[in-house]
């Protein structure tokens, strides 16, 4: 059986809301750095640099990091990355749900790699079966679910939030 928890509308409020908290907290930043993990980082990431280009000066640079969850490594970064500009910067790292914090662990230690100033974690979704000491900064819902239920998310063509 499938519960619907955020339609389209919610999800872009949500969206909404996680990019405001973004820019309030890093309001004196010049550029920020969004690392997306695929798939549904990539159309989270977008959606908030278009929220900041509606109401924020800082510039926004987004890079998509791909994940092998089977082996929990960063695969790969697109674009490629220039260790120069990223220096001292702030990066926010963006997933669609938070379960065990282990997808985030790997990317933060893959991007520690490129000194930054801060690394921020924004997602739409926290559970709370962590693996990790990892909180997110910024989150659009909180679930309190059974280890057993499953949270899918669908962002394309008709978003929305389910639990299975």
């Amino acid at each position: 059986m499938k519960n619907i928890v955020l339609d389209s509308d919610d999800i872009s409020n949500k969206i909404k809301r996680l990019s405001y908290e973004i820019i309030e907290k890093n309001i004196e930043e010049k550029e920020i750095f969004i690392f997306g993990i695929l798939p549904n980082g990539k159309y989270l990431s977008e959606k908030i640099k278009s929220n900041f280009i509606d109401n924020s000066d800082i510039k926004i640079n987004i890079f998509y990091v791909e994940i092998d969850k089977e082996k929990s490594i960063v695969n790969k970064i697109n674009p490629k990355i220039d260790r120069r500009k990223l220096n001292g910067k702030v990066f926010i790292l963006v997933d669609d749900v938070m379960n065990s914090g282990t997808t985030l662990m790997y990317t933060i230690n893959k991007l520690l790699e490129y000194n930054p100033k801060f690394i921020q974690v924004a997602v739409l979704i926290e559970r709370y079966y962590k693996n990790f000491p990892i909180t997110p900064d910024f989150k659009g819902l909180e679930l309190s679910t059974s280890k057993s239920e499953h949270v899918e998310v669908t962002l394309e063509k008709s978003p929305k939030v389910l639990i299975k």
